[in-house]
C-alpha cells in the first residue's frame, strides 16, 4: 500500500484541503502546492523516508516545504508511541485559518505563522509555539501591521490542555487563554483585544464584539 502512488489520497481528503500535482507514493513523493479553500499554504512539500528508523522499530519521514520565502520542515514518526512530531518548524498564513471562525472571519485579519515544537505528541505532555508576525487587517484604510503575538501551548498526555497568547509588540494589544482538545479538534478560550491608537476601519468591526470603549472581547 506504501508504493501505491500517493495520489490516491487526493480521493479521500475534504474538499476544502486541495494537493497539487502530487507525485510519488507515501515512501517518498512531492507536491507543488496544498491549499486550504483557496489559499496556498505551503509550496514546494517533499517527504522521504528515513530507513534507519525502521531499525529501531518505527517509521520516520522528513517533511519540507516551503510559505513563501521561509522553509517548512518536520519529522513524522510512527511506532509504538503513535504519531510523534519532532523538530517542527513550519510558516503558514494566517489568513484561512482565521476565515474558519465568524468573528475573526468579518476582521480580514492576515499574517505569517510560525508553528515550532521540539516534540509533540498526543500520548505525553508537549508544548509548542505559534507566533504570529506582521498582523494586519484589509478592514484599515492604509496599509499597516497591528502587531506581532505568541501563542503557546501546554497539553498533557492524551491531547488536552491550555493555551495562552501574549503580545510581542504593535498597536493592537491581545491577551487571552483557553483550552483545547487535538483528539476532538476543539479550540475554546477569550481575547481581548485594546487598541493602544485610533485603528479606523478595523474599530468599526471591533466594536461590533463585546466589550468596552478600550478593549474588545472575542470568544469561542
Amino acid at each position: 500500500m506504501l508504493d501505491a502512488p500517493v495520489s490516491l489520497i487526493t480521493l479521500v481528503l475534504p474538499p476544502q484541503l486541495q494537493i497539487k500535482n502530487v507525485q510519488g507514493s507515501l515512501w517518498n513523493g512531492r507536491a507543488s502546492a496544498i491549499g486550504l479553500g483557496t489559499i496556498v499554504v505551503q509550496e514546494q512539500v517533499e517527504w522521504r523516508l528515513n530507513p534507519l528508523a525502521m531499525l529501531a522499530g518505527r517509521m520516520e519521514w522528513l517533511v519540507t516545504g516551503k510559505c513563501g520565502e521561509q522553509s517548512s520542515t518536520l519529522n513524522i514518526s510512527l511506532g509504538s508511541a503513535g504519531v510523534v512530531l519532532d523538530n517542527v518548524s513550519i510558516y503558514l498564513p494566517l489568513e484561512p485559518f482565521a476565515a474558519l471562525h465568524s468573528r475573526l472571519n468579518v476582521l480580514g485579519l492576515g499574517a505569517t505563522l510560525h508553528a515550532s515544537a521540539q516534540r509533540w505528541s498526543i500520548q505525553r505532555p508537549s508544548r509548542a509555539t505559534l507566533d504570529v508576525d506582521g498582523l494586519f487587517s484589509v478592514q484599515l484604510p492604509q496599509s499597516g501591521q497591528l502587531g506581532s503575538y505568541r501563542l503557546e501551548l501546554d497539553a498533557d498526555e492524551g491531547g488536552t490542555g491550555k493555551w495562552g497568547l501574549r503580545s510581542l509588540s504593535g498597536v493592537l494589544a491581545a491577551k487571552g487563554l483557553g483550552t483545547f482538545d487535538t483528539r476532538r479538534l476543539q479550540f475554546n478560550g477569550q481575547l481581548t483585544l485594546n487598541p493602544r491608537s485610533p485603528l479606523p476601519g478595523l474599530s468599526v468591526a471591533l466594536s461590533r464584539q463585546p466589550g468596552s470603549d478600550a478593549s474588545y472581547m472575542l470568544s469561542f
